[in-house]
């Protein structure tokens, strides 16, 4: 099954690559990318691959910066003839649901990522300066003592 789990992705990308002639294209083997990601993450700006492997990486992406309670994600559905999704890439985390313990950041970042998508980029802008500003510690403050800071600061 693992032998064709980039089959999809590596066709596409090579049907479509000569109509992005800008767009530097490059293939990787997971345990490489993770390497990759670990040693220079700036060099991946897009990465294209199936739901195994995606959460794999998007997973170490998130480790790598800073720990993913900060990661935001989308899935993007760029002829927007259906819906994107926009979540953090830690989940829902309900085994501390109730608790005040959650870090909002990845949802608000997510948010972010949703707004820009809508064309909303002015409050998205608002927003990120607010998260990427943010100097509390996650622990101490809690959700809505983030949220607060986050809501103050905007």
């Amino acid at each position: 099954m693992l032998t064709f789990a980039g089959e999809l992705w590596s066709r596409v990308v090579g049907e479509l690559s000569h109509e992005f002639a800008s767009v530097q294209v490059d293939y990787n083997h997971v345990d490489a990318a993770c390497i990759y990601l670990v040693e220079s993450p700036e060099r991946y700006g897009i990465i294209v691959t199936d739901n195994l492997f995606g959460d794999i990486l998007s997973d170490l992406a998130g480790a790598v910066t800073g720990g993913i309670g900060y990661a935001a994600s989308a899935n993007l559905n760029p002829a927007r003839t259906g819906a994107s999704l926009f979540e953090p890439v830690h989940g829902a985390a309900h085994d501390i649901e109730g608790t005040g313990r959650a870090n909002p950041l990845a949802a608000v970042s997510s948010a972010v990522l949703m707004l820009e998508h809508l064309g909303e980029v002015d409050a998205a802008s608002r927003i990120a300066r607010a998260v990427q500003e943010f100097k509390g510690d996650v622990a101490t403050l809690g959700t809505a003592g983030i949220t607060t800071q986050l809501m103050e600061s905007l």
